[in-house]
């Protein structure tokens, strides 16, 4: 049993948005909002996260660490890369299916350096046998577990990163300040605690995604004319 300090610590680091995974390269399609101007200001803002939540991050992140845990209790191998293969299948957007494989890896990589006693076995088998992607969904919820994080905080800590991924980018794309940007994230923890007790019941076969608009973003920012993120 892990020291409850100690792991209260590693799950603070875990969400650090200073984390070395590449989060900082990538937008996750708001940049084309951006571009065309239909996120301005941080009332835009606010409304495009809170799609965001309600349509994507929650009912297919939340509900495939779900699954993840499910998978590690069982200590299935191919349950764990199903839920993995099922994050990859829902983005259509080739940019986020690929900065999340990217990120997911380099944490990974991250992890074993971070936790040499921690057993990847698991994780190594769904990779190697039964071709995991990685995402940074599954990875994230697999590190938790091994943690000894409870599911309820280890989607609802997923999800802050997310939503706090969106801010960061936001201030090197619209005009607000570092104030109001961190007032706008506390403003959402409401948001996040709320979307997920709606869902947190349901089965991760439930798993589901449809947001349409930002997945219809994301191909675009490809073809953007200039671009400060890789998605």
């Amino acid at each position: 049993m892990m020291n409850s300090g100690t792991k209260l610590l590693r799950y603070v680091q875990l969400l650090d948005s200073a984390l070395p995974i590449g989060g900082f390269s990538h937008s996750f399609g708001l940049e084309a909002y951006t571009h065309d101007g239909t996120v301005r200001n941080t009332v835009q803002l606010e409304q495009f996260i809170r799609s965001q939540l309600h349509s994507s991050l929650v009912r297919l992140d939340g509900l495939a660490i779900k699954g993840v845990y499910q998978a590690l209790k069982q200590q299935d191998a191919a349950l764990l890369a199903l839920y993995d293969k099922r994050v990859h299948a829902q983005r259509s957007a080739r940019e986020l299916r690929e900065s999340g494989h990217k990120m997911g890896k380099r944490l990974l990589k991250l992890a074993r350096s971070l936790y040499p006693w921690m057993d990847f076995s698991l994780m190594d088998e769904a990779i190697r046998e039964h071709g995991a992607f990685c995402s940074i969904t599954t990875i994230h919820g697999y590190i938790n577990y091994r943690l000894e994080i409870g599911l309820d905080e280890a989607v609802t800590g997923h999800l802050y990163t997310s939503v706090n991924a969106y801010v960061n980018s936001a201030l090197r794309l619209l005009p607000i300040g570092q104030t109001e940007a961190q007032m706008l994230i506390q403003k959402l923890l409401h948001d996040i605690e709320a979307e997920w007790a709606l869902i947190r019941e349901n089965d991760p076969e439930d798993m589901h995604n449809f947001g349409i608009s930002q997945e219809i973003y994301a191909m675009r920012h490809e073809s953007l004319p200039a671009r400060l993120f890789m998605s």
